[in-house]
């Protein structure tokens, strides 16, 4: 099975995900070992902690690029942003500082773990006024929706798309954290699974043993759309089968 990752921190030395151009190459070596064959690169946009110029980001994954054709890694890679919601982030998007997801109207959005639904709502309500269409990045940490798919069920309803984490249904980020997240599958109010990568051991980017366990739970047809058609559809600038 191959699969398609739309949110890790493989570019190199522009977040707290790679180092270097050598780590991120052996990430995308157990990516490849993985069946991972296409990955929108996310690194963290979040003013002025993290904020790389696009240009650079664009050479940066260039040259990556090339370093797998060497290599023989049949990776395509493209390029976005994990965006940390801020009110002015609208702003930021339109003008093309933060990135949208291989260059479509699809944003990643990340949130403070502790900010309220209230908030959430209202910034999807923005994006989607304005013609984006949200991603929200591992829905699964958000104190204030955990355990509550209703609440979840609204931002869909608004226009919101939810990725999680492979690794939280893995139990990498604690029982709680992979008992909400397997909720959330059962419940269908998953649209992409993701690996989050930051670096080639505990958040390394896999996604085999994930996929394993949703064909065992849920069968071929929603692991590949979790982990290949809804990606591909990102990319491709597409609607996301709900």
């Amino acid at each position: 099975m191959q699969f398609v990752d739309i949110h890790n921190h493989i570019l190199p030395c522009v977040d707290d995900g790679s180092q270097s151009l050598e780590q991120s190459m052996r990430m995308l070596k157990i990516a490849y070992q993985e069946g991972i064959r296409a990955i929108c690169l996310t690194p963290h946009y979040l003013p002025p902690r993290y904020e790389v110029p696009v240009e650079n980001l664009k050479k940066s994954k260039d040259l990556l690029q090339e370093a797998l054709i060497q290599e023989g890694m049949a990776i395509q890679l493209y390029l976005g942003h994990e965006i940390y919601y801020r009110q002015s982030v609208l702003e930021q998007i339109l003008n093309r500082k933060a990135l949208t997801m291989a260059e479509s109207r699809y944003v990643l959005m990340e949130y403070n773990v502790n900010e309220t639904a209230a908030q959430i709502e209202s910034s999807i309500h923005e994006l989607a006024n304005a013609g984006l269409r949200p991603i929200i990045a591992h829905l699964e940490r958000y104190q204030s929706l955990v355990g509550d798919w209703k609440k979840v069920e609204t931002l869909i309803d608004l226009g919101a798309y939810v990725q999680i984490n492979a690794g939280s249904i893995e139990g990498v980020f604690g029982y709680k954290t992979a008992r909400w997240a397997k909720m959330l599958l059962k419940k269908d109010l998953v649209h992409i699974v993701a690996t989050d990568a930051h670096n080639e051991e505990r958040r390394a980017p896999k996604l085999n043993e994930c996929a394993r366990y949703l064909m065992r739970k849920y069968g071929e047809d929603y692991t590949q759309l979790l982990l290949w058609e809804n990606p591909c559809r990102v990319i491709e600038n597409k609607f996301i089968q709900e």
